[in-house]
């Protein structure tokens, strides 16, 4: 699945959708049995939620339906049956960092960052998404990571867990294709099953609370003061 919504591949409720179709057609097709997740983009795999589309000056309902989607996405990669793996060629920010959090394996092209910066516009990072990052790299440096919004380096994110291998660029797509069919040497039957049991909990908590954390996000979202912040933020990004 290669991402592709110029210019940076940043998350409105319509691409959301797609990814949500594409991932359900992967899921129901019982002759794909792995998923290699990256971007057309040479410099960016994803830069996240987009701010000026979805968060600033939204409306209520809409933040509602889009967060909702954005829940779906994540909890069909996070539990998905297929071998996931996140070929990450560009740089992954905040969403985009979740969105390759969620694959069972990440590799990393060189001389990027990654990282989960929500805080430093001003949103609050939900328990499912803190979870998940904790699950990689332990309690401690994710709790740091996650309330500084740090960003890291390709080779700093690998040294912590957040990314398990780092390649040159021009071999991304090739090692990735190279960990996928070492996933799918092992049977579905029990590497799926496995998988399920270790992520079932996340889910299923996320699945019970998923009205009320959109309910919430979309409240938060629209305060004054993290209105305030998405201004800010997105005045330094049109001066870039």
């Amino acid at each position: 699945m290669t991402l592709s919504r110029k210019p940076v591949n940043s998350f409105s409720l319509e691409f959301l959708e797609e990814i949500h179709d594409t991932l359900e057609d992967l899921e129901s097709n019982t002759d794909c049995r792995g998923l290699i997740v990256t971007s057309s983009m040479p410099k960016v795999f994803s830069a996240g939620l987009d701010l000026v589309k979805e968060l600033y000056k939204s409306d209520e309902k809409r933040l509602f339906v889009f967060w909702r989607r954005f829940q779906d996405v994540w909890m069909q990669l996070y539990g998905s049956r297929l071998a996931t793996v996140a070929a990450v060629n560009g740089h992954a920010v905040a969403g985009g960092c979740l969105l390759a959090a969620a694959c069972d394996y990440r590799l990393m092209a060189a001389n990027f960052t990654i990282g989960m910066n929500e805080t430093i516009v001003g949103i609050a990072i939900p328990f499912w998404i803190s979870q998940n990052i904790v699950n990689l790299v332990g309690t401690s440096t994710g709790e740091r990571i996650c309330a500084l919004g740090t960003m890291l380096s390709a080779e700093a994110a690998q040294k912590i867990g957040l990314v398990d291998h780092v390649v040159p660029q021009e071999k991304l797509m090739a090692e990735a294709q190279i960990e996928i069919n070492k996933w799918l040497l092992v049977p579905e039957s029990g590497r799926a099953l496995t998988k399920q049991v270790l992520r079932r909990d996340l889910i299923q908590r996320l699945h019970s609370l998923k009205d009320e954390d959109a309910k919430n996000f979309a409240k938060y979202i629209l305060q004054d003061n993290t209105q305030k912040l998405l201004e800010q933020q997105i005045k330094k990004m049109t001066k870039k």
